[in-house]
């Protein structure tokens, strides 16, 4: 019914008027000198007593037969004749000699399974024949000879096996042939040769094993070329060459293992271009010329296991780019995508993708999506998504990460969505914390029904991950090393005499402090690396002479086992970051006691004078 209505509006061309003649009682006549007709017997059409002066007629749905020679006597001023969807199963030589003035002959969706050679040959003016979705299984070689004006042929969804190699010699304004849909095996050297003003040729679904060198060669005005869901298995180098207007091409669904070098080297007319679903093992260094007009390619379904380096650089103005469902392809060139500036598509999912190289996305400042979803990624280059201030989608659902770095997408302006999170072992330690905190305050990027939820450890297993906290994710704990030189350790030499109880503190050692810098303390610096000892802080002092005290901090050690009469004191740093604070309150510490020591010295020398000046005058010393 919407075939009809779509005819009827073209039918509609001619402005409606009252009827000049009486509507056949069997027949709808909506539109001047047009009439629709149906449920009718095909050999019945000379008793509908359809007028004379019709410039449409439209039958359709009638019953099986065969089209009477006297169906359609004196209607010299026809234009359009359509008969289809019903069951003519042959045609009648002379059926057609009065249409002198036709246009378009349409007898698509019948039973036809053969036509007279002579049976076209009054209609010198047809412009469009369609024959498509019939049951033709030979063409005789004259069939079309008289057909000088024709521009449109469809022969599709037919049971051809051959076309004749002169078939369409006549056929010199010819725009569009579709032959496909057939049972084709090859097409003649020179069946195209004629065919100079031909804007789109249609050949797929058929069984072409292979294209000759240079049938193709006479088509300079083509535009389409569908040869995909043949058998193809070789094109010949430079097959493409003379199609200089080519704009779309369709090799998708052959047998192709190899392609030839320079294949598409001169096609610079191209803005359309699909290999995919051919065994392709490779591509060639050099295959693509440049195609400034190409603006979607697509590779999906091959053998590939990679990428040559930059192969894409001459399609400097490539929109879309499809290199997906390739069970082989594991790794990527970082120069895969290089001269690519202009595009918008990038898909790659459903590859065997194990990891992404850093900079692999460079120079694409343009790209608004990128699909990586069912591959076996793992993780992703913190710098993978730099300067691409136009993305707006990513997809990431069914690959293997476990872990993202925290700001993989903080560069990213306009980013709208990222799909697929929840599809993903992810591993729920500390490592993955920075991730984690980008997407609680962003999960209005990846609002799906599922959410992204932890794969392991145990006991976070299925715990979303906007539900995570920093506590409670499971972090590996590493050991510091040892303190291994002098630059390592920060030091005190405390007079043996003054604390005799340090030597008995039991030893525990902490982590390294940095090197002090000689300005606090230029005999610091020049201490020997030792083991340290913890003091207890806030314990009271182990020397009677000195004053209990308790520390304000934590991390004083000191060593009795060095044979300096000093000891060492270390600050014990706590975590993973350095405390300044702590080393200040050391420093202040470090002041105050040699401030004691000063005072305590200068108090004794000022009373071992008194005593000598006291000995001196006794005169004990003479």
């Amino acid at each position: 019914m919407l075939r009809t209505a779509l005819l009827c509006l073209a039918l509609g061309l001619a402005r409606a008027q009252p009827q000049p003649f009486p509507c056949p009682a069997a027949c709808r006549c909506p539109l001047r000198d047009a009439v629709q007709c149906s449920g009718s017997s095909v050999e019945g059409i000379p008793a509908l007593g359809l007028p004379t002066n019709l410039t449409h007629i439209l039958l359709y749905h009638m019953t099986s037969g065969t089209l009477q020679s006297n169906s359609f006597s004196g209607m010299t001023v026809l234009k359009r004749l359509l008969i289809t969807d019903s069951g003519i199963s042959a045609i009648a030589l002379g059926t057609f000699d009065d249409l002198i003035n036709l246009k378009t002959l349409r007898l698509s969706r019948n039973k036809i399974t053969s036509l007279h050679v002579n049976l076209l040959e009054k209609m010198v003016l047809l412009e469009q024949l369609y024959l498509d979705h019939n049951a033709l299984q030979i063409l005789n070689q004259g069939m079309f000879q008289k057909l000088v004006n024709l521009q449109e042929l469809f022969l599709n969804n037919n049971l051809l096996t051959f076309l004749p190699t002169y078939l369409f010699t006549n056929l010199g304004n010819l725009r569009v042939l579709d032959v496909s849909e057939n049972n084709l095996t090859y097409l003649a050297n020179r069946l195209l040769e004629t065919q100079t003003k031909l804007e789109k040729l249609l050949v797929g679904s058929n069984n072409l094993l292979g294209i000759y060198w240079g049938v193709l060669d006479g088509l300079g005005a083509l535009t389409e070329l569908q040869l995909h869901r043949n058998r193809l298995y070789l094109i010949p180098r430079g097959a493409f060459d003379k199609l200089s207007n080519l704009r779309s091409l369709t090799l998708s669904e052959n047998r192709l293992r190899d392609l030839p070098h320079e294949l598409f080297l001169r096609t610079r007319s191209l803005t359309f271009l699909t290999l995919s679903e051919n065994p392709l093992r490779r591509l060639p260094p050099v295959i693509f010329g440049e195609l400034t007009g190409l603006q979607e390619l697509w590779l999906n379904g091959t053998n590939i296991q990679t990428l040559p380096d930059s192969i894409f650089r001459n399609l400097s103005r490539l929109q879309v780019l499809g290199v997906t469902e390739n069970p082989l392809l594991s790794s990527l060139p970082k120069g895969a995508f290089r001269g690519l500036g202009e595009l918008r598509v990038l898909a790659l999912h459903s590859n065997h993708l194990g990891s992404l190289p850093d900079g692999l996305l460079q120079g694409l400042d343009r790209l608004r999506e990128v699909s990586l979803r069912n591959n076996s990624l793992q993780t992703l280059p913190s710098t993978l998504f730099s300067n691409l201030s136009n993305l707006q989608q990513v997809h990431l659902g069914h690959n293997q990460l476990h872990n993202l770095p925290g700001d993989l997408f903080d560069a990213l302006p306009a980013l709208t969505k990222v799909q697929g999170l929840e599809h993903n072992p992810w591993l729920c330690d500390c490592d993955l914390w920075p991730f984690v905190e980008w997407y609680q305050r962003n999960r209005n990027l990846s609002l799906q029904t599922e959410v992204p939820r932890c794969s392991a450890p145990g006991q976070l297993e299925n715990t979303p991950l906007f539900g995570l906290t920093a506590n409670n994710l499971s972090c590996p704990v590493t050991e510091s090393p040892a303190p291994q030189s002098s630059s390592e350790v920060f030091s005190l030499r405390v007079p043996a005499s003054l604390s005799p109880g340090l030597a008995k503190v039991p030893t525990i050692p902490f982590p390294a402090l940095p090197q002090v810098p000689p300005s606090f303390s230029p005999g610091l610096a020049k201490v020997p690396a030792s083991p340290s000892t913890t003091l207890p802080l806030g314990s009271p002092s182990p020397s009677p002479g000195l004053p209990s005290c308790s520390l304000p901090f934590k991390g004083l050690a000191f060593s009795p086992t060095t044979p300096e009469p000093w000891v060492w004191a270390q600050l014990v740093a706590k975590g993973k970051r350095e405390n300044h604070s702590l080393f200040w309150g050391l420093y202040l510490l470090l002041l105050a006691i040699q401030a004691i020591i000063t005072v305590i010295i200068v108090v004794a020398m000022i009373k071992i004078g008194r005593l000598f000046k006291l000995l001196i005058r006794e005169g004990v010393f003479f």
